[in-house]
């Protein structure tokens, strides 16, 4: 995860004005969000030289960091009428279907040419399931939910910034992986392989991370936001029931570690079992970076 913060913003009726962040038809597109200040490249290297007025060089990046002041792309796909994807009768009992597809992560500096590195990753999901099933014994909100949703890395994928067939895109490439660098690798060596990859978790060699469960049996649209940090706590490696179930939220373990410049990050909504539903409003990606 490095640093998990996730919290339930509220459900329909009470939502923030910075969601929806979109407009009235599906769309897929940089985010128009209501944020007070979304720093550039240029704003945060203003911020630096009047910093560097005062104090040491060293001391601004402290300064910088812990303000958590960097340039960030905000990306989003949003449909209306949410988007369902519903587990059926065996064999297709478990359903998977990538939502989004990102742009590429930023990869230099258009003032200097330095090489970015991601230090943050916030998501941003409105959703619900079906609104009913599930144990009725369970207490915890996110225990026995059986709609989710997964994170993965995409390396080596060109074309147009939006990918607008995600899903189909997904599934060409789904067949190969590649495992994320040695910490002490050179960050420039090149792939062997020929074409688009998702990258493997550091830690259960999957393809995916576990991002958010939606409330059980639960009606109403919520929205969720889950920050991921390069922040790896060594202890939070394995995604836990006894966590899903009270936060329905994935420790993210070396996600943003994994990130390189030109990757691109993908969503999956997921269903499992007869009955169950994921309706999907939207998704939002944010992509914090620096130098």
């Amino acid at each position: 995860m490095g640093t998990v913060i996730s919290f339930l913003i509220g459900n329909q009726g009470d939502w923030p004005d910075t969601w929806p962040p979109f407009g009235e038809d599906d769309s897929v597109g940089p985010s128009k969000t209501n944020t007070p200040h979304t720093p550039t490249e240029r704003d945060v290297l203003d911020v630096k030289k009047t910093l560097m007025d005062h104090l040491p060089l060293e001391l601004v990046d402290v300064v910088l960091d812990d303000a958590e002041y960097w340039p960030v792309l905000i990306c989003h796909n949003e449909s209306t009428p949410a988007r369902s994807i519903a587990a059926m009768s065996f064999p297709l009992h478990n359903a998977s279907y990538c939502y989004f597809i990102s742009p590429k992560v930023p990869e230099t500096s258009y003032l200097d040419g330095s090489r970015f590195k991601v230090r943050k990753i916030l998501f941003r999901i409105c959703s619900r399931d079906q609104g009913w099933g599930g144990d009725p014994g369970l207490t915890d909100p996110y225990a026995g939910s059986w709609t989710w949703f997964e994170a993965a890395i995409i390396r080596g994928l060109g074309g147009e910034a939006f990918v607008n067939e995600p899903d189909a895109v997904a599934r060409q490439i789904q067949g190969s992986s590649v495992l994320p660098p040695a910490s002490n690798a050179p960050s420039d060596t090149p792939d062997a392989s020929p074409g688009p990859l998702q990258v493997l978790h550091p830690f259960n060699r999957t393809r995916v991370w576990m991002l958010q469960r939606n409330l059980r049996a639960n009606r109403e649209e919520a929205l969720h936001e889950v920050a991921w940090t390069n922040a790896d706590d060594d202890s939070a490696k394995k995604d836990t029931n006894e966590v899903l179930d009270k936060s329905g939220t994935g420790t993210g373990y070396g996600f943003v570690r994994s990130l390189e410049p030109g990757d691109r990050i993908a969503v999956y909504a997921r269903a499992q079992y007869p009955g169950w539903v994921n309706h999907v409003r939207g998704v939002e990606i944010q992509i914090f970076y620096s130098a």
